[in-house]
């Protein structure tokens, strides 16, 4: 699918973010001036991309025109030092849209302090009590809030998003204080949730956004995936999937073994720690590919198909890039109309033969610039790499 030089007349850049390291918006301003260095005269549309991580938020508050509210929440450690979160509101009031990773992300706590058995989605929870809030229902169309799941420091199956939406917890014969973290997974015995927050919710096209299709359990679970990515040992995420598995049985005993199952080995349920299973069992949410709800929202498949050529990056491109999130999915864009993607990831990690082969073009960051200059110039080092990647259709000329 390689083209030349001279048939390059548009060039779509759409990058998610590169992790801790590089928003979306500002990767495509520096892929674009690669693009202009190489192929001056291309008509470049930037197009910064989520796939239900961060950014989704940026991506849907230009998308949608939402306006920000900022709110001062807990932040996912268990000592409760609170964070301001943002979360966007269409000005109807009709949508709210909540990115956990505001928070309850990775990057608000310390590489050293890392631990998911410590870490809960407390303050997740709060930020969408406040779109509850903020929210106005009508005659006509329920309201729906949008919950981004992506990029979190947290793996405790919803517990401590539900706690704060008054789902009460109970363990040895006590109701637990909330917020609850990961390490409350094995201690909980029993749980209420009032009828008066079931019957809020009812009301509420509640949507969770993933990026990627994991189920909750497993060996490609929440725990054994994404534990160590957040922190966990070993021993840690055994004890998190241990702890995970109880959560389900509890539910089970709840709502019924069918929905619980049905809910686990959902594709995402294992997102962001398996808070898309928990809110789906107790409050109905449906989960979504996050890629889908944003490339909807800003009409992005009529802008590859009218591209000659795509560019992407994200952070690390591995065999996860192809499961739900950005890169993958805008393979399967490029492949439909057949315009060819390319992609300077960070760091390239294990890819498949058969997956790189898809990709016109592959150039990596740390390969440019090496890692630690990647990190503190990224835009320098996503315009070094856009134009090393670029190369070879210039010097076919």
């Amino acid at each position: 699918m390689q083209r030349s030089a001279r048939s390059i007349q548009r060039v779509l850049v759409a990058p998610d973010s590169l992790k801790e390291t590089c928003h979306a918006d500002v990767a495509s301003v520096a892929i674009e001036r690669g693009v202009l260095e190489c192929l001056p005269g291309v008509a470049v549309d930037r197009c910064p991309m989520a796939d239900g991580g961060e950014g989704t938020l940026d991506a849907l508050v230009s998308g949608l025109g939402l306006q920000v509210h900022v709110r001062r929440v807990s932040g996912p450690r268990a000592d409760r030092r609170a964070v301001e979160a943002r979360l966007g509101i269409a000005l109807d009031r009709r949508l709210a849209v909540v990115e956990l990773a505001e928070a309850s992300g990775l990057h608000l706590i310390e590489p050293a302090d890392r631990d998911p058995w410590k870490t809960g989605t407390g303050g997740t929870g709060a930020m969408l009590q406040t779109s509850l809030d903020l929210l106005e229902a009508s005659a006509d169309q329920r309201p729906q809030v949008l919950l981004a799941v992506g990029g979190s420091g947290t793996v405790d199956g919803g517990i401590g998003a539900l706690s704060m939406l008054g789902v009460r917890f109970r363990a040895d014969g006590a109701w637990l204080t909330p917020p609850l973290v990961g390490a409350d997974l094995l201690r909980i015995d029993a749980i209420e949730c009032p009828s008066a927050i079931r019957d809020a919710w009812r009301d509420v096209d509640l949507r969770i956004a993933v990026d990627v299709t994991n189920p909750l359990l497993g060996t490609t679970g929440a725990a054994r995936v994404f534990g160590p990515q957040k922190g966990a040992d070993r021993a840690g995420v055994e004890r998190l999937e241990s702890g995970l598995a109880r959560w389900a049985t509890v539910l089970a005993g709840e709502f019924g073994e069918d929905l619980v199952q049905q809910a686990a080995v959902a594709e995402g349920s294992g997102a962001a720690g398996g808070i898309g299973f928990g809110l789906r069992v107790v409050l109905g949410a449906i989960l979504e590919s996050g890629f889908d709800v944003v490339a909807r929202s800003i009409n992005l498949e009529a802008s590859v198909e009218a591209s000659d050529l795509v560019i992407t990056s994200e952070g690390c491109l591995d065999t996860q890039s192809t499961m739900g999130k950005v890169p993958g999915r805008l393979l399967e864009l490029g492949e439909k109309y057949g315009v060819p993607v390319m992609i300077v990831p960070g760091r390239v990690g294990d890819l498949s033969d058969h997956d790189r082969s898809r990709f016109a073009g592959i150039v990596s960051l740390e390969s440019v610039c090496g890692r630690e200059d990647a990190m503190a110039r990224p835009s320098h080092a996503l315009r070094a790499a856009t134009e090393r990647l670029l190369m070879p259709l210039v010097e076919g000329l």
